[in-house]
């Protein structure tokens, strides 16, 4: 045995179909993204038919879905004021045998706080069961934004869930609230919801173990700390472990290992853009980051990453790259292996070219097949990179949709002709207080602990932090040179 076959990858990627054309049934590839035990993005080939997620959703709603499948919680979401209030009258009644009149005035009471803007203001951690992912309710049932969002929110909340998957995260309020305490009682159901079958993604090691201990530094602050931040850390960490994991994936970063962060620059959203900025020459278009050349290619290096994977039977969790180079490296290049590696690289090759010479959509003529005749593990994969990549489908490019509708909400701008990563100022702020854990840091060791989550700061950027944290009166200076500076963290 030496580890690995085809087996897989043609019982994922070879199926019967009937030909369009004959009505002869026949094998034919079908174009799989994504088909093992763990996934690498939350993302679908076509991100325009309901799996975007952008900022017209909010950050609340799928942080209540994170909630609900960490706690387990059997929950219906509120959607308007009116589907609770029956259930409130009962529960009043039976639980706290409460008189009439108050029974009415804790509903009104409850509906004034609860509800702001037709949204649910969350006051209280455990509230979080109670927010719904937008458009999911009966009144949106025609709703055309329904169609465009009807995945795309659930996909972010599973890939939460999967940055938190095997933690012992306690949800629980330090602050006891009498109101809180009785509403729960009357909304909380007391049986734990059945474990449904959710997407699992695939998770740099160094970012689950960084938010393991981000996310208890965070349920140690105060009541109205956790619910105002939650969130924001969560969308956080969904767009830092993607942008980490796109950056492992582009060929550009192979040679690196995947056990701490690649940095990438940042400017401030308050900071022009101009070209000569470290947040522009260094930053999200940079060769190794993603230009649009990567971008466009997403699709393929997902699906060849994902055939790779498939080649290895006896692995559960999904390998990078840098896995299963290294993981070949240590094996010898058999005549059997060979073997394995020309079959998928021909069944792949011919198989795709059929399959995009018979769609009228592409460009036509299809590329020109190459000969297979591989010599070693490393052209193995580089020659199955690049039939994935000549054999992309003219309608993939469309996936990197969902990557900027995920990044725009509060870290990825558009200035001019330059595509920048942005931190505004709720967002500095808060990672200031994460990444410090203290009430008082050294500026430079500040920069240091941003440095371990893979972002950098220009001079120039780091000047506009100094200004806007002295403008707060955050920044203490202890030498006339400015050299010892320390900030004082408050949430």
């Amino acid at each position: 045995m030496i580890g690995f076959s085809e087996t897989t990858f043609l019982k994922e990627y070879i199926k019967p179909k009937k030909d369009k054309k004959t009505g002869v049934i026949k094998d034919k590839l079908e174009d799989n993204f994504q088909t093992g035990k763990q996934k690498l993005l939350p993302f679908t080939l076509n991100p325009i038919s309901g799996s975007v997620y952008d900022g017209t959703c909010g950050l609340n709603g799928v942080a209540g879905e994170f909630y609900r499948i960490k706690t387990q919680s059997t929950v219906d979401p509120i959607y308007t004021p009116q589907g609770t209030e029956e259930t409130l009258r009962k529960e009043l009644s039976d639980k706290f045998k409460m008189p009439a009149d108050d029974i009415e005035r804790f509903i009104q009471v409850f509906n004034d706080v609860i509800f702001e803007n037709e949204t649910i203001n969350v006051i209280d951690l455990s509230f979080f069961s109670f927010v719904p992912m937008k458009y999911f309710d009966k009144a949106h049932e025609k709703d055309k934004r329904v169609n465009k969002y009807k995945s795309g929110q659930p996909k972010i909340a599973d890939y939460y869930a999967s940055i938190a998957e095997n933690m012992d995260i306690e949800f629980e309020t330090k602050e006891k609230d009498l109101f809180c305490e009785v509403v729960n009682k009357c909304l909380q159901k007391d049986s734990i919801g059945a474990r449904t079958e959710r997407d699992r993604y695939f998770i740099l090691p160094f970012v689950k173990q960084q938010f393991s201990e981000d996310i208890k530094w965070l349920l140690r602050q105060n009541n109205k700390v956790v619910v105002k931040y939650l969130p924001l850390m969560l969308y956080f960490y969904a767009s830092y472990s993607l942008m980490q994991t796109l950056m492992f994936m582009n060929k550009a970063n192979w040679q690196y290992s995947i056990d701490k962060p690649r940095p990438i620059t940042y400017m401030l959203s308050s900071e022009r853009a101009s070209e000569g900025q470290a947040a522009v020459k260094k930053g999200w278009a940079a060769q190794e980051h993603f230009p649009e050349t990567f971008l466009n290619k997403m699709s393929a290096y997902a699906q060849a990453l994902d055939i790779l994977n498939s080649m290895f039977e006896d692995e559960e969790e999904l390998m990078t790259f840098q896995e299963i180079l290294e993981r070949f490296s240590k094996m010898d290049f058999t005549n059997e292996a060979k073997t394995i590696c020309e079959i998928v690289l021909n069944t792949y090759q011919d198989y795709k070219y059929e399959l995009l010479d018979d769609r009228d959509t592409e460009p036509h003529p299809i590329a020109e097949k190459k000969e297979i005749n591989i010599e070693n593990y490393e052209e193995f994969v580089n020659l199955l990179l690049d039939r994935c990549l000549t054999y992309q489908s003219v309608d993939y490019p469309r996936m990197k949709v969902a990557l900027y509708s995920l990044v725009s909400i509060k870290m990825f701008e558009k200035r001019r002709d330059y595509s920048v990563l942005v931190l505004d100022e709720e967002m500095l702020l808060f990672l200031v207080a994460m990444v410090a854990k203290e009430d008082r840091i050294r500026m430079e060791d500040l920069y240091k602990r941003f440095h371990e989550y893979g972002i950098d700061f220009s001079f120039q950027t780091k000047n506009a932090i100094s200004d806007y944290l002295l403008k707060l009166n955050l920044l203490e200076r202890k030498s006339d040179s400015g050299e010892a500076q320390y900030v004082r963290v408050v949430l």
